[in-house]
């Protein structure tokens, strides 16, 4: 895959995003409300968070547009209306899956049904390590100090406390990209790899990434002058377009890798012994037991 084929396929990736983006943040609301009957505290809790990771104007869109969404949603719609969500938010991972198959060179050799099954399966899995990051910030202090309690310890730092929350949201992203690269491409042989090299880069790429459209949107930000409102849509497409690049250049690199090491394995040579009588049993020292 050439460089460009790498940008237009985060376009790709960033166009179905923003399709599955506010499925997906209702449904995770809305999954809240059902499961344990109130969701202003983890939805406060996930709005603070984007809020950090968001540039503003693309937050305050997100947030007004799910606010919106949930104060129409009638409860007998809800139920019905999640399985539609949860279909549409999928559509994500679908086009993640054709784009790290191009950057991988593979086939789909799946089935419609598969690859759809998967792609729901994906995103509620994601879903899942949302909600366990939200989980841990919203409770997880509270359950430490009484772990640390009944073995003799007490701790009140906040900086302590800030620490075991972005480490908790580090290993849910790492997990996320190992899932997102294993399983989703069309490999012929499943086989998981703990922390990839691709994986690791694509998080910092996405942290700095993030970071740096924050800072320039904080002193060049010109969006909202010359777009008016289109402004925070064009906003949230362009960061939205970053994170897919960052998981593309890391899929690009892990492909690299795996074929640097399958050329490898390809040029070892194989023992002259096991050529000439491949059924023929070894000696430790790789000859031929005599007879």
């Amino acid at each position: 895959m050439t460089d460009a084929d790498l940008f237009d396929r985060s376009a790709q990736v960033a166009f179905y995003f923003s399709f599955s983006l506010f499925p997906l943040l209702f449904f995770l609301v809305s999954l809240f409300g059902l499961v344990l009957g109130s969701t202003e505290g983890l939805k406060n809790e996930l709005f603070q968070y984007m809020r950090q990771l968001l540039p503003i104007a693309a937050y305050d869109l997100v947030r007004n547009t799910v606010e919106e969404i949930v104060a129409t949603s009638s409860p007998g719609k809800l139920t019905v209306g999640l399985i539609v969500t949860l279909w549409s938010a999928s559509a994500g991972v679908s086009s993640i899956r054709g784009a790290l198959n191009a950057v991988y060179e593979l086939k789909e050799t799946r089935s419609w049904f598969i690859t759809k099954a998967l792609s729901v399966g994906i995103t509620f899995v994601l879903i899942a390590l949302t909600a366990v990051i939200l989980g841990v910030v919203f409770y997880g202090w509270e359950l430490g100090q009484s772990l640390l309690a009944a073995i003799g310890f007490r701790i009140t730092s906040s900086f302590v406390l800030a620490s075991i929350q972005w480490a908790t949201i580090l290993v849910v992203l790492l997990i996320a990209c190992e899932v997102i690269y294993n399983v989703v491409p069309s490999f012929k042989k499943f086989r998981w790899n703990w922390i990839n090299v691709g994986t690791l880069v694509a998080i910092v790429l996405w942290i700095l990434f993030t970071g740096l459209f924050r800072l320039y949107l904080h002193y060049f930000n010109t969006y909202n002058k010359t777009y008016g409102s289109l402004g925070a849509v064009i906003i949230l497409m362009l960061w939205l377009y970053l994170t897919a690049l960052a998981v593309m250049i890391g899929a690009a690199i892990n492909a690299a890798l795996r074929q640097m090491h399958e050329e490898d394995a390809a040029a070892t040579p194989t023992p002259v012994a096991d050529q000439e009588n491949p059924d023929q049993p070894q000696s430790p020292t790789g000859t031929a037991p005599t007879r």
